[in-house]
């Protein structure tokens, strides 16, 4: 991957993504910042068309640089307007201007991350005017999400070319060899919403409510290609 500057820590990865797609000759479209997902890629005029969310990490020390990663202004999942989204997960060596080798890809249905399209759809940024001693500021309410990555939740994917699917698609396909799988549960309790204090330095106050599917096991295949 080519950074466009040494400061650059989001264009090199999607310009990859998108040699990829032109070298297949598939169509796409590339959304905008802070738009969700980065990509809609496939015949956009009629469905299937799928979505994908670019997103990397630097690989240094044998370890991802993080544990989580930031999905700014919206929340991740593997749904939106009734399509399917894909997590595209790098980690690449190397630093500054010079080129950053692919060490390890993972492309994951995003519903490994947070399966609750609702929430994510309905996910709203809002403006509080009225803010300072004259009432002429405003509190720019633009949430940061921050999720695990792939690599956190199946270390093995370190290294590796990676797709994960959920078992329920019950893929079939000659060119992809099962591997893996990985588990996740539906918590408990979800955040309904909560409340700060912007007089006092305290923490939010957080109100849950029960998840109706709370304790359902959502079980994801792990491929790699033949």
């Amino acid at each position: 991957m080519t950074p466009r500057s040494a400061n650059d820590k989001e264009y090199f990865p999607q310009d990859w993504f998108i040699d990829r797609l032109n070298a297949l000759g598939t169509p796409y479209q590339q959304q905008g910042r802070n738009s969700y997902p980065d990509f809609w890629v496939g015949d956009l005029s009629h469905q299937p068309k799928e979505g994908f969310e670019i997103k990397s990490l630097r690989f240094a020390n044998r370890r991802p640089a993080r544990k989580d990663y930031d999905s700014n202004s919206t929340v991740p999942s593997g749904k939106k307007d009734g399509h399917d989204v894909f997590l595209v997960f790098f980690l690449y060596t190397g630093s500054g201007a010079n080129p950053r080798p692919v060490h390890s890809l993972v492309m994951a249905h995003t519903d490994l991350v947070n399966a609750d399209h609702q929430i994510a759809a309905e996910h709203y940024n809002a403006g509080i005017p009225g803010f300072g001693s004259y009432a002429d500021g405003h509190i720019r309410n633009r949430k940061m999400y921050r999720f695990p990555h792939p690599y956190e939740m199946l270390p093995s994917s370190i290294g590796q070319c990676r797709l994960i699917t959920p078992a329920e698609w019950n893929l079939n396909d000659p060119r992809l060899t099962k591997v893996d799988s990985v588990q996740r549960t539906i918590a408990t309790d979800q955040v309904q919403k909560y409340t700060i204090d912007l007089q006092h330095q305290q923490r939010p106050i957080i109100t849950t409510i029960p998840y109706p599917d709370a304790g359902q096991v959502r079980d994801f295949d792990v491929w790699e290609a033949v």
